[in-house]
């Protein structure tokens, strides 16, 4: 019961906070720009136009709010914490499958190339949950190959945010009505390194 009323609350907190924010989207050309609003805006499963959004843990508490209700899948960790996201993911329009690179790892990847091949999008925090930070783990890059679909990579820029610096992904929460910028890389099927790369250049 504890769990679910965290999740509510956390829920909340992200809906409320989504109402302040400004987000910019920034692609590299036009061709991603269209490409991506066309998985985008089918907004339930769809076969043909599915892909995987791949982030650092660091820019996951500005992703959340933003993807809200678009039909998402996301990997959720087993951990207590875990508990908890899954819950508040729910009730933000995310379907969670629990597993991560420390525990569970073979069973959510399978959870997650099933999502995949049902036509969801999936995203991923790339060097979860433990890190080392900007780190890729080979997860993402196994699901991409193992459904033909490709990887969008994703960094956030924020004007304003609250830094938790004791944490190992220095996460960051954007403060009520800053903006927040999206940036974009292409969409490719990647190996860890070539994504790891792709990430830090953005």
């Amino acid at each position: 019961m504890k769990i679910k009323i965290l999740g509510l609350f956390a829920s909340i907190f992200l809906r409320l906070l989504r109402l302040t924010y400004r987000y910019k989207l920034v692609f590299p050309n036009d061709t991603v720009k269209k490409q991506y609003f066309d998985y985008i805006e089918a907004n339930k499963p769809d076969i043909e136009r599915s892909f995987l959004l791949a982030f650092f843990h660091q820019d996951e508490l500005c992703l959340v709010p933003y993807y809200k209700n678009t039909g998402f899948s996301v990997l959720v960790s087993l951990s207590k914490d875990g508990e908890i996201m899954t819950q508040a993911s729910q009730r933000l329009g995310y379907y969670p499958v629990r597993g991560s690179s420390s525990r569970g790892a073979v069973a959510g990847l399978i959870a997650a190339i099933r999502k995949v091949k049902e036509g969801y999008n999936f995203a991923f925090a790339v060097d979860g949950p433990r890190g080392p930070i900007y780190k890729v783990k080979e997860g993402i890059c196994a699901v991409s190959k193992k459904t033909g679909r490709s990887i969008l990579p994703v960094r956030c820029h924020v004007d304003n945010a609250y830094i938790f610096e004791n944490s190992w992904n220095k996460a960051k929460l954007p403060k009520p009505f800053t903006k927040i910028t999206m940036k974009f890389g292409h969409f490719k099927i990647y190996d860890s390194e070539s994504l790891e790369q792709a990430l830090l250049r953005l």
